[in-house]
């Protein structure tokens, strides 16, 4: 069978799994390896008995398709049980990925970047194939380059940062496409980042060490990597902030339009840069339309490498589209109502079969537009684009925008959306006069496949200038008054230097993203705002979701992808003068976490409801102010994975995580978490961290939670199981997980396990620490592993005000004790739960680790998120177990 199998290419290392291996499935009876490898586009494959081809690496506990490979293992083009990817054995080159996955072969840019690797700067026209430059350049050096060094380089995840949500779909779909045709769906994680219970957040979590892309707006992804994710529980800001810091390529795709990001983005890469990460990690800049200024900055004021289109790509067949021209007319229309003057000038002007698209500066005035066009009821089909939808709908009005017109044609009326990423070719196009990186982006939808040999790019003054600089959009006037009547290409237009307003922006600094490394917020509940650092102050949005309303509060728990509308804060606040909204109150004083929102509340990011009876939405035209009653879209609120979500976290006393269908042993849980932590330091490979800083990770995985052996926590527990199964119960004690849903409800309403866990270890219990060097470092990981402790040990404002004889700090009081905790070989001796003073206090120790020069921030959330994905891990595993 192997002679058969290996004819006719070279053979590396060729290796097959079998039933009854005896070491767990790991990959055994390697062929001799051949020799005379010198072939670049040969690819090195292992093979599993139902022929799916993987790389080797150390056995795993899951990984290819069979199971049999492990975590860390390569699955290849494909799988002959599935049909689908390239036949086993043969050669494959980045010829022929960009076939198989795109359906054209590279051009010569992007040859470079798939083969020299993803540059800082890719300034690349509109249309060019931006996005498969760096997507499968990426997937080309992670997963097929022979050289096993270009591959442990590149990293693990591929995060595209987009300016608007209407291109997050789009963009995902053309990833997942590529995945599926190349056989890796399955293989490559695939996430959408955006706000809401419900989207895949928990599924990277879950398993952060898999291959992955994750494409999402910039201000959900770049809110993450400053530790104060926008729509994510508090309690989970640091796992973003050590994931997507640490193994991730950072993509920005149209950087013209997150002009307040751009210049953050380059600040937090020089950051990555000096203060040193677990894993390489990088970025990318990309865009037709790039000001060298926002690229330019304090801390990283060169770019390094840069990719263009070179000579022979413009011989290529992208020359048809550099030099698709189009006639550049104005247009005068009425000072009132100028959506109705446009509505006429548009159906006068469209031609059957065609695609006509008109770009307005604002959403308000593209509703007006698309509400004019339909009643002078043209024969064309009218969509209307904007970013304040909810996803399905979002998602329908994109698909309707992007079908092929029909026999009469089709008119779309957009906004800002159109910008970017979306692949329309208009024989017509009318905009606003806008900055002149928007109108470079715009007329790249006009004739933008050379196909039109009379397009016509429409153009009027507009009716005033936000969201722009008045100077910007005068600027463009000027420069398209001077082409009245001709005819420009692509490549004339983006070499034309007309003037645009170099703005003054919040840029970061070093000690503010120190600062944000504490998520603790202050006395009266406050955070450090990050949206000056994201977006401008215009352009911040809130996720706003419709309910039904009971008892002065919405029905269900948080709201889910699914139900959320991003609206400008500013137009929200119109709506709050005289109707009712609610948010989430992760510090709520009472038990029922819902509050009344105020205006004051407001910031970039955060989720509220709305009486469904209110109005305020409608499918045809999205956020509508004079819309009736709201359908609610109704969700299932459904368990995951057999396990309580971690995304009903939300108050200080909450503990979801330790809910499920199994009472899952203390013992047994710390022993699993430790081997996890192990198993994912095994694989990431961090070459940032000291084997010292391994050696903590998994001490503090074995340790995490033995404060839950407290009375407290066990009292606790056992009063959610059925009275009949109480004695065998206590028998089987002590425990890490319940086996009901049912909310723990503690004597003292606070109490947190991991405090008890980490002054457990800060007094009798540090003689199990006795033989490590970085103590502090356990001692922190333990304390910080559900997010509440982590750099300082605060009694929250509704804990004080309870009373009592007793003064307790998260429910752990002066003179409480832990017994004695017994985890396979290792036992820990009752330990007084004493907070230690001076120059013992945990303060001190936590923030030493922090700025450490050989550990820092980054590192140090990285090792964060190992601990608290290895106990999520395990507690899934006995969920699916039980």
């Amino acid at each position: 069978m192997w002679p058969a199998l290996c004819a006719g290419w070279p053979v590396l290392g060729l290796a097959r799994t079998g039933a009854g291996t005896g070491d767990g499935g790991g990959c055994v009876g390697a062929v001799p390896a051949g020799v005379g490898w010198v072939v670049p586009t040969t690819v090195v494959i292992l093979v599993c008995d139902d022929w799916t081809p993987c790389w080797r690496r150390q056995p795993r506990e899951e990984g290819c398709s069979c199971g049999r490979l492990g975590i860390g293992s390569r699955p290849q083009l494909g799988c002959r049980r599935a049909g689908t990817g390239f036949r086993l054995g043969c050669s494959v080159d980045l010829d022929q990925l960009y076939v198989r996955a795109a359906g054209f072969e590279p051009y010569d840019f992007q040859r470079r970047v798939a083969e020299e690797g993803l540059p800082e700067l890719l300034r690349v026209p509109t249309g060019c194939g931006k996005t498969e430059a760096v997507g499968l350049g990426w997937l080309y050096r992670r997963r097929f380059s022979v050289d096993a060094e270009v591959r442990a380089a590149t990293p693990r995840w591929l995060v595209v940062a987009l300016p608007m949500r209407t291109l997050v779909e789009q963009t995902a779909d053309r990833y997942r496409g590529w995945l599926a045709r190349l056989g890796l769906d399955g293989h490559v994680g695939l996430h959408i980042v955006q706000g809401g219970v419900g989207w895949t957040d928990r599924d990277w979590r879950l398993s952060p060490h898999h291959d992955a892309v994750l494409v999402g707006t910039i201000d959900m992804l770049l809110s993450r990597a400053l530790n104060r994710g926008y729509a994510d529980r508090r309690w989970h800001w640091p796992i973003s902030f050590g994931g997507f810091n640490n193994g991730a390529h950072w993509v920005f795709d149209e950087i013209q339009l997150m002009d307040v990001a751009t210049p953050n983005t380059r600040q937090l890469q020089s950051f990555r840069d000096t203060l040193g990460t677990a894993l390489p990690t990088a970025s990318t800049w990309m865009s037709a339309t790039v000001d060298d200024r926002l690229l330019r900055t304090v801390d990283r004021p060169d770019i390094e490498s840069v990719v263009e289109l070179s000579d022979h790509d413009r011989e290529s067949q992208l020359g048809r589209r550099l030099d698709a021209v189009r006639a550049i007319e104005e247009i005068d229309l009425p000072d009132k109502k100028p959506e109705q003057g446009l509505a006429q000038e548009l159906i006068a002007r469209h031609q059957p079969g065609t695609l006509t698209l008109a770009v307005v500066n604002t959403g308000d005035r593209a509703c007006a537009a698309w509400n004019s066009l339909n009643k002078l009821a043209p024969d064309a089909e009218v969509v209307l684009l904007h970013a304040r939808f909810r996803p399905a709908d979002r998602a329908a009005h994109t698909r309707a925008a992007l079908a092929q017109p029909g026999p009469a044609g089709k008119i779309v009326v957009s906004t800002q959306v159109l910008e970017a990423g979306i692949d329309l070719s208009a024989a017509l196009l009318f905009t606003e006069a806008a900055p002149w990186p928007s109108i470079v982006q715009r007329a790249g939808r006009c004739n933008r496949d050379g196909a039109q040999h009379d397009a016509r790019l429409l153009w009027a003054v507009p009716p005033n200038d936000p969201p722009y600089e008045e100077a910007d959009v005068r600027a463009s006037v000027e420069a398209l008054r001077s082409f009245k009547g001709q005819w420009l290409t692509t490549t004339r237009l983006q070499n034309l230097n007309v003037w645009t307003s170099n703005r003054i922006t919040p840029v970061i600094r070093r000690k503010d993203l120190i600062e944000l490394f504490d998520t603790t917020p202050d006395l009266s509940g406050n955070d450090i705002d990050v949206a000056r650092f994201i977006r401008d102050g215009r352009d911040r949005t809130v996720q706003v979701a419709w309910r039904e309303i009971a008892d002065n509060k919405p029905l269900g728990g948080s709201p889910r992808r699914e139900e959320l509308c991003g609206v400008p804060i500013a137009d929200f606040k119109k709506r709050l003068k005289d109707r009712r909204a609610w948010r989430l109150d992760h510090l709520s004083r009472g038990r029922d976490p819902w509050t009344r929102c105020t205006a004051s509340d407001l910031r970039d990011g955060i989720e509220v409801v709305l009486d469904a009876s209110d109005g305020g939405y409608d499918s045809e035209v999205g956020w509508n102010l004079r819309s009736g009653h709201v359908s609610v879209i109704a969700v299932p609120m459904s368990k995951s994975d057999g396990v309580s979500s971690p995304d009903d976290d939300v108050r200080v006393g909450d503990d979801p995580a330790s809910l499920g269908d199994a009472w899952y042993p203390l013992s047994r849980h710390l022993v699993d978490v430790e081997r996890g932590c192990l198993a994912l330091l095994e694989t990431f490979d961090p070459g940032g961290l000291s084997e010292e800083m391994y050696r903590a990770a998994a001490m503090a995985g074995r340790l995490h939670d033995i404060g839950k052996a407290s009375s407290w926590w066990q009292d606790a527990a056992l009063a959610t199981a059925d009275e009949g199964k109480l004695d065998n119960l206590k028998e089987r004690g002590p425990f890490a997980k319940t086996g009901s849903h049912k909310p723990l409800r503690f004597e003292r309403r606070f109490f947190r396990h991991e405090l008890a866990s980490a002054l457990a270890l800060m007094n009798e219990g540090r003689v199990c620490l006795d033989d490590h060097h970085e103590t502090d470092l356990v001692v922190y990981l333990v304390a910080s592993h559900h997010g509440r402790v982590r750099l300082s040990i605060r009694r929250p404002p509704e804990e004080s005000s309870l009373g009592g004889e007793v003064t307790s700090t998260l429910g752990v009081a002066p003179g409480d004790k832990l017994p004695e905790v017994n985890i396979g070989e290792l036992t820990v001796p009752s330990s007084n739960l004493t907070m230690p003073a001076g120059s013992d206090r945990y303060e001190r120790r936590a923030l030493a680790l922090r700025d450490r020069p050989d550990l820092g921030p980054f590192r140090l959330a990285f090792l964060e998120m190992v601990v608290r994905c290895a106990d999520w891990r395990a507690s899934r595993d006995v969920g699916v177990a039980s």
